[in-house]
């Protein structure tokens, strides 16, 4: 039997799903079950999935888009092992990401859940920035102020148990769907962190996540779902937080437009104007440009966290997309 079933919705990218599934297949010394949940695919992912000839992968077809959400309730529904991870169909594993998730779990018990660090890469998988897991396992209040979960929907590990007893995923969200899982999850269990750097998060203009609008739609959303939370823990939302979010997936998104309009909103409410007139000339600068105003600004990747996320994403540093 299976320890986890890996969970990979997806819709119309069968070669990107090509690497997903390989750094996924690669995975060591654990024994895995892989779900493709194809969301009403028009293009090849059918047969790129068959070419696999893998018998640790099911394919399994939504005739229609459901979403993102439906896609992997419909991949929990089709698991057989205790734990189940999921991953999109454009981001990669390093090859212990599972056992290493499973060992720290197995170190606590009582504990249902765990995460990992992550990397953001580009489409050579060039480090552009990395996130460490929240230190804290208990991580409810956090969870309801904003999302401290690394990875989007590629980083976590859950028990079956749990992810059916909280619902699965809600299925009126799409962008923030993670956030809202995830938090339903930090309620009922301390998640076990990895401090290593064992996700690359792909970023694209193509990723739904930076899908700036839609994110801004479904904030409030989830602001009334969780408000009897918030106030029995005397939490607040943290608005800067989500202002600066939505800005940053509107200028990678290319609308600059929207991440100016935000970003006003933002530093006019939280910040001073000096600070809003550089945000918005990194925002508004070639993309090219914009990458070394970042990368100059902010810290370095840490140099063991660079150097182990290399050399796992050397393989699919080239050739792999074109």
């Amino acid at each position: 039997m299976a320890e986890v079933t890996v969970i990979i919705p997806t819709h119309n990218r069968h070669a990107l799903l090509a690497r997903t599934l390989h750094s996924v297949l690669a995975q060591c010394d654990v024994d895995i079950q892989v779900v493709v949940v194809d969301d009403g695919a028009s293009d090849d992912t059918g047969t790129a999935v068959a070419a696999l000839a893998d018998s640790r992968v099911t394919l399994v077809r939504h005739p229609q888009p459901k979403g993102v959400s439906a896609a992997r309730n419909t991949g929990i529904e089709r698991a057989t092992a205790p734990w189940l991870a999921f991953v999109d169909d454009d981001d990669l594993w390093a090859p212990r990401k599972l056992r290493s998730q499973l060992n720290a779990v197995a170190a606590h018990p009582s504990w249902q859940w765990s995460c990992t660090g992550t990397v953001n890469i580009d489409e050579q998988c060039r480090l552009l920035w990395w996130t460490e897991p929240p230190a804290d396992p208990d991580i409810g209040n956090a969870m309801l102020a904003g999302n401290v979960v690394p990875g989007g929907g590629s980083g976590v590990l859950a028990s079956r148990e749990l992810a059916t007893a909280v619902g699965g995923f809600d299925e009126a969200l799409s962008n923030l769907a993670d956030w809202d899982f995830y938090t339903r999850l930090a309620l009922r269990s301390p998640i076990a962190v990895v401090p290593r750097p064992l996700v690359g998060y792909y970023v694209h203009r193509q990723g739904m996540a930076h899908d700036a609008r839609r994110s801004k739609l479904e904030y409030p959303y989830v602001e009334v779902k969780y408000a009897r939370e918030r106030r029995q823990r005397q939490v607040t939302l943290d608005d800067n937080e989500r202002l600066f979010y939505l800005s940053t997936m509107a200028f990678r998104s290319g609308d600059r437009w929207m991440g100016v309009r935000i970003s006003v909103e933002r530093f006019a409410r939280y910040h001073g104007l000096r600070r809003m007139v550089r945000s918005l000339a990194v925002g508004l600068a070639p993309h090219d440009l914009r990458a070394r105003l970042r990368r100059a600004a902010g810290a370095p990747v840490p140099p063991d966290w660079r150097e182990e996320a290399e050399a796992w994403l050397a393989p699919y540093a080239s050739g792999w997309l074109d």
